[in-house]
């Protein structure tokens, strides 16, 4: 009889609720290990955000199941402590069980993580193989120990193993949705905001690996590695096609972190695209301007692209080239714009204020900039100081960190970083309210971003009355959450 793995996305309502960052993820990940491990493991999906479980629904669902281990993925230190929640709840329920942790949080916190003497693993890295190779050696200890993108303890000392990267994403089998209401996903978006499905039931995918960039505050380099791993393109479609016929989709959601830096391979899947007559509507939720050509553009339309979402991040060169290290020209930045809002496609840009060494004159100009680029919505965050980044670095150096490092906490509404020109109260007041005066000055701009959004005009408006009242400067400035939350729906 196979034992019994249960992966789990903690709900991030166990920490706080964030209008910015609350969002429900793609079950893809999940799915997809469940097929590697398929004979190995009897797996359960439990996704706590996307059905909102509360603490003791999550509970009663581990109890029913009774599994031999727990897997706990989680994208972002911003809810680090669901992980503890997760870990937890299910020692407390049996203290047998094994609990491995991975995900993005744990790729970069895994010393942190394994504070928790509830969690045995943390996985280190993409940890597809390096999981199944794990539970082999758990069922049966003859199998080999992993040699590679475990943290685990041994003899009360914590063995650190090299991080992994796959380098052949096409060897991947593909997920097995059937371990999920894949229903329910493609129907629901993943929270109110401008990156929504061009049409339900819609696909939300990742078919790259890694960014060559290495922008300053960026941890995609030590996530995924600067070496751009890519899907076989005939793969990719191949799939797509089956997922259509199976579910209907209508249209697709890349997540990629930058899926045209390999142009060939894009060049390929658009084409692709367009040959198989998949005829489905896409957005990029993050997309190089300075990769786009003609050819490419002309390529994205024809496949049935809709919307790209672009991140700029400052409107001062300076800013861009010796903080941000990221290889943009603005001169040539509104000419690209009105290029892709000329062929029917929707541009969103993101700017970021408040990085290390920045002026407030030069914080000015970004909001400038961001006003007149000629974007069709603009998103504006404050700059967060991710541990492991050379922003990080940068910011302990000049010591311009508002708090000490262990109290740092990741919130893209709050500065965290302060200068002797601005504050970063400065920054999360400008941060609020110019988005509000860019995007919403004007009747037209407001019936605009309401489309964008989906929403109408007092959904809209109450939208942004939310976004100015979360801005709160008490002891309590992160966390939103109510304590029913953790106990009950």
């Amino acid at each position: 009889m196979k034992k019994k793995l249960v992966l789990v996305y903690p709900n991030q309502l166990w920490e706080k609720f964030d209008i910015t960052t609350t969002w429900s993820l793609s079950p893809e990940i999940l799915c997809r290990f469940a097929a590697i491990l398929k004979d190995d493991v009897d797996t359960t999906i439990i996704d706590a955000q996307f059905y909102n479980l509360s603490v003791d629904e999550f509970k009663a669902r581990i109890k029913e199941i009774n599994p031999d281990y727990v897997g706990i993925s989680l994208l972002t230190s911003e809810y680090a402590n669901t992980i503890n929640v997760t870990a937890d709840a299910v020692k407390e329920l049996n203290p047998e069980t094994v609990v491995i942790a991975g995900g993005v949080h744990v790729t970069i916190e895994y010393k942190r993580v394994m504070e928790n003497a509830n969690i045995e693993f943390a996985v280190r890295g993409e940890g597809e193989y390096v999981l199944q190779e794990l539970i082999r050696y758990l069922n049966d200890d003859s199998n080999p120990f992993p040699e590679k993108g475990i943290v685990y303890r041994q003899d009360g000392e914590l063995k650190i193993q090299q991080q992994t990267f796959i380098e052949d994403l096409s060897a991947l089998p593909w997920p097995d949705y059937s371990y999920v209401k894949f229903e329910d996903y493609l129907n629901t978006g993943a929270r109110n905001g401008p990156l929504r499905a061009p049409e339900y039931p819609s696909l939300r995918t990742l078919v790259t690996r890694g960014c060559p960039v290495g922008c300053s505050f960026c941890q995609v380099e030590f996530i995924s590695g600067r070496k751009v791993r890519t899907r076989d393109p005939e793969d990719i479609v191949a799939e797509f096609l089956h997922i259509k016929e199976k579910y209907g989709i209508k249209s697709i959601m890349f997540d990629d972190d930058n899926i045209s830096f390999q142009r060939k391979f894009y060049m390929k899947l658009l084409t692709l695209m367009i040959e198989s007559e998949l005829n489905l509507k896409f957005i990029i939720q993050a997309f190089a301007i300075f990769t786009l050509t003609d050819e490419m553009l002309d390529l994205m339309k024809r496949a049935g692209c809709q919307v790209i979402n672009i991140s700029i991040e400052s409107g001062n060169q300076r800013v861009l080239t010796d903080i941000v290290l990221k290889p943009i020209k603005l001169d040539e930045i509104p000419a690209k714009i009105k290029k892709v809002t000329d062929r029917g496609i929707n541009v969103l840009a993101s700017f970021v204020v408040g990085f290390p060494g920045e002026t407030w004159d030069e914080i000015q100009e970004t909001v400038r900039f961001a006003e007149h680029c000629g974007a069709d919505y603009i998103k504006l965050f404050v700059a967060v100081p991710l541990k492991g980044t050379k922003m990080w670095d940068s910011a302990v150096r000049l010591g311009v960190l508002d708090k000490e490092e262990d109290d740092i906490s990741v919130d893209w509404r709050y500065g965290q970083i302060s200068s002797d020109e601005w504050t970063a109260k400065d920054v999360s007041i400008l941060r609020a309210y110019e988005w509000d005066r860019i995007n919403f000055s004007t009747p037209e701009k407001r019936e605009k971003v309401a489309k964008i959004w989906g929403l109408s005009l007092d959904e809209m408006k109450q939208i942004r009355k939310k976004t100015r009242d979360s801005l709160t400067f008490d002891a309590n400035l992160v966390s939103n959450a109510k304590p029913s939350m953790l106990l009950s729906k």
